[in-house]
C-alpha cells in the first residue's frame, strides 16, 4: 500500500505542474484574450485541480479553483472580458495555492485565509460586459439562421444521394487498416531514488577502474614471472657450461624451479586472460548502465523555463515596462542537478535584462524601437555542452559607466583600468559589490550581484560571458556541461600527491623552457600568443611545500604548464608532471566539510587512492597574481568584519534587537538608535561604516534622516540600507531620491538578504 506521504508528494508535484500551465495560460491570454483554444486548455487544468483537491480533502484549494473555473467559463461564453485585473487576481490565487501546498507537504495545519482572494474572484464574475451580452444574442440569432439554411441544404443532398450496397461497405471496411499504436508507459519515481542509483553506478565505475588496475598488475606479474624464468634459465646454463654434473642436486633444483615457474607463468597468463575477458564483457554493460542512468537524470530546460513568463510579466508590470519573452529550445535536455543550479542565476540575469536593459516604452519609441522590448531565452546543444543565452534588445551596457562605477566603489584603480581591454572592463560586472543601480531593491540585485551568478555557474563547471552593443542590447551566454557527476580530468603529480584538473577549465597544456619565464614586478610570466600570461606555481597556491621534482624540472629547463581559464582570463599553473587524462566520478565533500578553498570535490582512482578535484576558477580568483577584474574583492575575514561598525535605527525594540543580534553574529560592531533624531546625533559623534534604518519612526523618519545625512559632506559617503514595510514604487523611488543604497521590504526580509546586501556595500 502506498504511503500517504508519498501520495501527498505526488499530489503536490502534479498540482505544481498544473499551476505552471495555468500561469503560462494566463500570460498568453493577456496577449490574446479571445484565444478560445487557450481558454479550453485552462478550463481542463482548472477542472483537474478542483477534482484532485476534492479527492484529497483540500477544500480550500477546491473552492479557489471552483471560482476561477467560473471566471474562465464566463470568458468562454464572452459574458466578461479578460483584462490585467483578472490576471492579477488569478496569479494571486495561484501564489496562495502554492503556499497552501507548502503547508500540506510540511504536514502543518492549513492556516491561510482564502476569503479575501475568493471575494476578489467573485468581483471578476460581477464585471459583466453589456456589449458582450449583445454580441452573444446576435451570434445566437445568426447561428439559428445558418442552422436553418444548413438543414434545407442537407435535405436536398439526401434526395440526390445514391444508395450504397452492403457489398461496397464491406469492401471499404476491408481496406481500412487499423494503426499499430504503442503507447510508452511512465511511472513516477522520487528523485532521491534516481540519485541513489546514480551513486551506485558511480561505485560501479570506480570498481571498473579498480578492475582495470588489477589487469595491469596481473600483466606486470606475468612479465615478472617471465623475467624470473629467464634468470633461472640463465643460471642453469652457466652451471652447465662449468661442466657441473647434470645429476647434481643444484641442477635438479634449478630444473624443478624452472618447471614450477613455467606453471606459475601459465597460470598467471590464464588468470590475466580470464580477468581481461570478464572486463571486456563488463565494460560495455557498465558504460551503457552509466549512460542510461545519466539519461534518467536528464530533464528538458522547460522544467525551469516554464516559470519565467509569469515572472517576466510581474516584473515588467512593476517596472512599468512592456516586455515580450521568447523561449527557444525548451526541449533541450540537461542534468537535473545542473538545471536546479542555473535557475537562480537565470532569474537574476532576466531581472537584470528588464531592470537595466529594457527601456520604458516612451524611451523606446523615441529611439524608433518597438514599444514592447524583447528578451530571447534560448537553449541548444553544442560540442558536448548545453548553451543557454539570454538576449535583450534594450540599451546595452555602457563601458564608461562601468569604469566609473568600479572606481567610485573602489573596486579597481584608474591605473588598472588603463591596462584593461574592453573584455576585461566588461568582466568588472562580475566583481563582488558591483552594481550600476542607484539602489538595491527586490528587483535590482536583491542583495546579490553578478559575482554570485558567476560563482554559481562556475560551481556547475560552467562558464559565463557577456556581449553588449550600446543602445542595441546585451547577450549573456552560459556554457554548461551536460552532467557534473562524471567529468574528464588531467591527473597531475605534485610532489608525492596526485590532484585532478577538470578539463572543462583548461585552455591548453604547455611545455616551456626556464629561459621563457620573465619576471614583471616580482611576478613570473611568459609571452603567450602575443599576450603576457602570469604564471603561478601550483604548490604555492595550494600551500604545499616546494618539491624536489620541481627543482629537477628547473635544472632540466623543461617545465609543464596547465593554462587555466575563467572569464576569458588565463593563468598558467606550473606543475611537476602531467600523468594522464582520465574520466572520473566526482563526489562532493559532504555537508560536514562544505566548501573548501580551491577544491570542488573528490574522486577515487582505480588504485583506491582518494584524490581532490581542483576548482580552477577558485584557484584563479584567489591567486594574488590574477587581474582584479577576475579576482574581485578578496573574502572579508572575520577579523576585518569586526572592524566594521554599523548603526541600526529602529523604533520597535524587537526588530532593533533582532537586527543587532544578526549583525553581531557575523562579527560586525553594532550600535542602535530609536529614531532619526537619535541616529543623527550618533553619526555626528561617532564614525560608522554603514547605517541600517527603518522609515516610519517618531520625531524624524528614515527618509528625512537619510536625506539629512547625504547633505552633510562628512556623512554623505556612508551607505544607508532601508529595511521597511513600505513597498510601493513611489516609496522606493523616494528612497533613491534621498540617497539610500539599498531598499529591503520587511515582508520579504530574511537575514541572508540583509547580510548579502551589507557584504556588497562594505564587505
Amino acid at each position: 500500500m502506498t504511503d500517504r506521504k508519498e501520495l501527498i508528494a505526488i499530489f503536490k508535484a502534479e498540482m505544481e505542474e498544473h499551476l505552471t500551465n495555468i500561469d503560462q495560460g494566463i500570460v498568453g491570454l493577456e496577449k490574446h484574450p479571445e484565444d478560445i483554444e487557450l481558454l479550453d486548455k485552462l478550463s481542463g487544468e482548472l477542472h483537474t485541480i478542483k477534482g484532485s483537491s476534492r479527492v484529497f480533502g483540500y477544500h480550500e484549494i477546491e473552492e479557489i479553483f471552483h471560482k476561477i473555473e467560473d471566471v474562465v467559463s464566463k470568458l468562454q461564453q464572452k459574458r466578461i472580458t479578460f483584462n490585467s485585473k483578472i490576471a492579477d487576481v488569478i496569479f494571486k490565487a495561484i501564489d496562495i495555492t502554492k503556499a497552501i501546498l507548502d503547508e500540506i507537504i510540511r504536514e502543518e495545519r492549513i492556516d491561510i485565509d482564502i476569503s479575501e482572494v475568493c471575494e476578489e474572484i467573485d468581483k471578476c464574475l460581477l464585471r459583466s460586459n453589456s456589449k458582450g451580452e449583445e454580441k452573444i444574442k446576435l451570434e445566437k440569432s445568426a447561428k439559428k439562421k445558418i442552422k436553418a439554411l444548413s438543414t434545407k441544404k442537407k435535405k436536398r443532398e439526401k434526395e440526390n444521394e445514391a444508395e450504397v450496397s452492403e457489398d461496397q461497405l464491406e469492401e471499404a471496411d476491408e481496406k481500412i487498416v487499423k494503426p499499430d499504436i504503442s503507447v510508452e508507459e511512465y511511472i513516477r519515481v522520487p528523485v532521491s531514488r534516481v540519485s541513489k542509483l546514480l551513486n551506485l553506478v558511480g561505485e560501479l565505475v570506480i570498481n571498473k577502474m579498480n578492475s582495470s588496475q588489477k589487469i595491469k598488475q596481473t600483466k606486470n606479474i606475468t612479465k615478472l614471472v617471465k623475467e624470473i624464468q629467464r634468470s633461472v634459465s640463465g643460471v642453469n646454463e652457466i652451471l652447465k657450461e662449468k661442466n657441473l654434473n647434470e645429476n647434481s642436486e643444484m641442477i635438479k633444483s634449478l630444473d624443478q624451479c624452472n618447471v614450477d615457474i613455467q606453471r606459475l607463468r601459465e597460470f598467471s597468463v590464464k588468470h590475466y586472460e580470464s580477468i581481461s575477458s570478464e572486463i571486456v564483457h563488463l565494460d560495455p554493460t557498465i558504460e551503457e548502465l552509466q549512460y542510461n542512468m545519466k539519461e534518467m537524470r536528464m530533464l528538458p530546460c522547460s522544467t525551469v523555463f516554464e516559470g519565467f513568463p509569469r515572472m517576466i510579466r510581474d516584473i515588467a508590470h512593476q517596472e512599468e515596462k512592456s516586455v515580450n519573452l521568447e523561449i527557444y529550445g525548451e526541449d533541450t535536455e540537461l542534468d537535473k542537478k545542473v538545471l536546479e543550479g542555473i535557475k537562480d542565476p537565470l532569474m537574476h540575469i532576466l531581472r537584470n535584462s528588464i531592470d537595466h536593459g529594457i527601456e520604458i516604452p516612451m524611451h523606446r519609441e523615441a529611439l524608433d524601437k518597438p514599444k514592447y522590448g524583447t528578451i530571447k531565452l534560448s537553449a541548444f546543444h553544442e560540442a558536448g555542452n548545453v548553451i543557454i543565452t539570454v538576449e535583450d534588445d534594450g540599451g546595452g551596457m555602457d563601458l564608461e559607466k562601468i569604469k566609473a562605477v568600479a572606481i567610485k566603489r573602489k573596486l579597481i584603480t584608474a591605473l588598472d583600468l588603463e591596462e584593461m581591454t574592453e573584455k576585461d572592463v566588461m568582466n568588472l560586472v562580475f566583481m563582488n559589490g558591483f552594481t550600476t543601480s542607484p539602489i538595491i531593491t527586490d528587483v535590482s540585485g536583491r542583495g546579490v550581484g553578478l559575482d554570485v551568478v558567476r560563482r554559481d555557474v562556475e560551481s556547475l563547471k560552467g562558464k559565463i560571458t557577456i556581449d553588449t552593443d550600446k543602445d542595441k542590447g546585451s547577450k549573456v551566454t552560459l556554457i554548461l556541461p551536460l552532467t557534473i557527476a562524471i567529468i574528464q580530468v588531467f591527473l597531475i603529480r605534485q610532489g608525492d600527491m596526485l590532484v585532478a584538473f577538470p578539463m572543462s577549465s583548461i585552455a591548453e597544456t604547455l611545455t616551456i623552457s626556464r629561459n621563457d619565464i620573465s619576471t614583471i614586478e616580482g611576478q613570473e610570466a611568459i609571452q603567450h600568443r602575443g599576450h603576457t600570461m602570469p604564471l603561478v606555481r601550483l604548490e604555492k597556491v595550494l600551500g604545499l611545500l616546494p618539491s624536489v621534482y620541481s627543482d629537477k624540472n628547473e635544472k632540466d629547463k623543461e617545465i609543464s604548464v596547465i593554462v587555466g581559464i575563467s572569464l576569458d582570463k588565463k593563468v598558467g599553473f606550473i606543475v611537476n608532471e602531467i600523468v594522464e587524462e582520465d574520466e572520473v566520478f566526482i563526489k562532493n565533500l559532504g555537508r560536514h566539510l562544505g566548501k573548501v578553498s580551491n577544491i570542488s570535490g573528490v574522486t577515487i582512482l582505480g588504485t583506491g587512492q582518494v584524490i581532490v578535484v581542483l576548482d580552477v576558477a577558485d584557484l584563479i580568483n584567489r591567486s594574488n597574481f590574477s587581474h582584479p577584474a577576475v579576482r574581485g574583492k578578496t573574502e572579508t575575514s572575520h577579523e576585518t568584519k569586526k572592524a566594521k561598525k554599523i548603526l541600526v535605527v529602529e523604533d520597535a525594540i524587537s526588530t532593533r534587537e533582532l537586527e543587532k543580534s544578526i549583525l553581531e553574529a557575523e562579527g560586525y560592531s553594532v550600535d542602535t538608535a530609536v529614531d532619526g533624531m537619535d541616529a543623527l546625533d550618533r553619526v555626528m559623534r561617532s564614525e560608522y561604516d554603514l547605517v541600517v534604518t527603518d522609515i516610519n519612526m517618531p520625531r524624524m523618519d528614515g527618509f528625512e534622516f537619510c536625506e539629512t545625512m547625504k547633505k552633510n559632506e562628512k556623512l554623505q559617503e556612508i551607505p544607508v540600507v532601508v529595511v521597511t514595510s513600505l513597498e510601493t514604487e513611489d516609496e522606493k523611488r523616494k528612497g533613491i531620491r534621498v540617497g539610500a543604497s539599498a531598499y529591503i521590504i520587511k515582508t520579504s526580509f530574511d537575514q541572508t538578504n540583509l547580510l548579502d546586501t551589507i557584504e556588497r556595500l562594505i564587505g
